[in-house]
């Protein structure tokens, strides 16, 4: 590898730290929001009319924005600015816009004049509670202005993390849980039914804030956001060719969550704001280390990918799956070892009771078997966009969706909740699987031995640490514990496994150790890109 390539490598991994510490510090924030909300809120028919109904805005806003847009929109950028220079670039940027702006307003536009519609067709089971349906409407209309705003923040993200500049796209997750967080404090004291208002108003702030914020740091590249006429321009023909099969993709991952929360609303109250939680407890290690390293490779696949250099790209992919491989499997274990603990320390207080921890922590069960998978999946799927394709994870993502549904529909019975969850975590398994045998073939091989291999690194090592957590944690952990107290509690324990997860790797020579003190030393991992050998096929 080339000392320029080298020093790429390095300034991207670097970077990678960069997203995972300004993602960390958003997700501490998104801890702090949720613990107010829940205490506002509990786990009634207030919380499960807003959880249904800011998830709707949400799903379309991973259509619109977010990975679609940097899956199709970067390489394109790329390419372009390669090409015909840095100029271009800015003008593709500024169309892109345009078209991002008015489909985002038609789809929020849609979203409030359709809201009694979508609901029905989502959660007919809340009719047979007294006001539930109603609320829930009303919700959906009031937060639908959110889309417009996080759908233009999402290209913003695109622009910056295409030139390579992560830490701002990073930052702005920020910006709408501190005001979410500061909706709650203005609602302290109130009823749920009233509270629930005030943070629907603070997503809107949130979601304006966003935009806002990276204005300034799109407009230093020299990129107008004023409406620009995009038809007929060959590079937002080829985003739009790319995006396309990605948007139709992503729906189909987003219709696997909606159509768990839509079997979910006839359940007992409590199971829409039971599965929110638990799918926020699990998504906090992807958060902060595999959207992380996904974001940040990226860009370095679609060069590599470009340059038709499938070697480097192999490389790329196993760094990629051995680092998350070697962070997720642990804290999964961790995380359902913990599961009721966690839950009780973080949530349970005003009108979050007890029974709302008991449902919050099955759910968390069920998404935990899936949290290595889901993290693969962002990574395998990174892989083929790189190459321009974004067909394949389509078809992928289309079997996923019909296992998950067949999953909710013969686990939901026996299960509940903990069965839709678990649903969702045998479709991320199916899809990695899939993934990674079709990589195998269009990359002509894979390094599957070295993360196979730290597979089962992590998994001893997590074994012994589920062990310990098991012996050391009735001893640690006292339920009538004050808040303080059970807070220090349940860190010292999730420390010690911490460290004993170490210490195995450590014992085990896993090269994982190595890896991030030579990132942390700002140099780029040997082993980071490199060419496949006849073990690798």
């Amino acid at each position: 590898m080339s000392k320029t390539g080298t020093d790429q490598t390095g300034r991207l991994l670097r970077a990678a730290g960069t997203v995972g510490g300004m993602t960390l510090v958003s997700r501490v924030l998104g801890l702090v929001r949720d613990i107010a909300q829940s205490t506002l809120l509990g786990a009634g028919v207030a919380a499960d009319a807003w959880y249904a109904a800011f998830v709707l805005p949400s799903t379309l806003r991973r259509l619109v924005g977010e990975g679609n847009i940097s899956a199709a929109f970067i390489p394109v950028l790329a390419r372009q600015s390669a090409e015909h220079g840095d100029e271009r670039a800015r003008e593709l940027s500024s169309k892109f816009f345009t078209v991002v702006l008015v489909a985002a307003s038609g789809l929020s536009v849609i979203g409030i004049l359709g809201a009694r519609g979508i609901v029905w067709v989502m959660y007919s089971g809340y009719a047979a509670v007294p006001g539930k349906f109603e609320l829930t409407v009303d919700l959906t209309r009031a937060v639908f202005g959110y889309l417009l705003f996080i759908s233009l923040t999402a290209v913003l993200m695109g622009i910056l993390n295409a030139r390579q500049r992560f830490a701002a796209a990073a930052f702005t997750p920020v910006l709408l849980n501190i005001a979410l967080i500061a909706a709650a404090f203005l609602a302290w004291g109130e009823l749920p039914e009233t509270a629930v208002w005030v943070i629907a108003g603070g997503a809107m702030v949130g979601g304006v804030l966003q935009f806002l914020f990276l204005v300034p740091f799109v407009r230093r590249f020299g990129v107008s956001l004023r409406p620009s006429w995009p038809l007929g321009d060959r590079g937002v023909s080829e985003i739009g060719r790319l995006m396309i099969p990605g948007v139709v993709g992503a729906s189909v991952v987003q219709i696997n969550i909606l159509v768990g929360r839509s079997l979910a609303s006839d359940l007992p109250e409590g199971t829409m704001t039971s599965l929110y939680f638990a799918s926020r407890v699990n998504e906090l290690t992807l958060g902060v280390f595999a959207v992380a390293v996904a974001t940040v490779v990226l860009p370095l696949m679609s060069q590599q990918g470009a340059a038709g250099d499938t070697a480097q790209l192999r490389g790329t992919l196993g760094f990629a799956l051995r680092q998350v491989t070697a962070v997720t499997l642990p804290a999964a274990v961790g995380i359902m070892v913990l599961r009721h603990d966690i839950i009780a320390t973080l949530f349970e207080y005003g009108q979050f009771s007890a029974g709302a921890t008991a449902l919050t922590a099955a759910a968390v069960w069920g998404y935990a078997w899936g949290l290595v998978a889901t993290a693969g999946v962002r990574i395998a799927v990174q892989s083929f966009y790189a190459m321009r394709d974004t067909r394949t994870p389509v078809i992928v993502a289309t079997g996923s969706m019909v296992v998950n549904v067949v999953g909710c529909v013969l686990l939901r019975g026996p299960l509940e909740n903990a069965g839709i969850a678990l649903a969702n975590s045998i479709a991320a398994a199916f899809s990695l699987a899939v993934l990674l045998w079709l990589l195998r073939g269009k990359l002509g091989g894979l390094p599957l031995r070295e993360p196979l291999a730290s597979f089962t690194r992590a998994g001893v090592a997590a074994a012994v640490m589920a062990a310990v957590l098991l012996g050391i944690r009735d001893s640690l952990i006292v339920a009538d514990s004050g808040v303080v107290e059970a807070w220090v509690r349940l860190f010292t324990v999730v420390l010690v496994g911490g460290m004993v997860y170490l210490a195995g790797l450590a014992v085990l020579r896993a090269p994982e150790i190595a890896e991030l003190r030579q990132i942390g030393r700002r140099q780029a991992p040997a082993t980071l890109v490199g060419g496949s050998t006849e073990e690798e096929r």
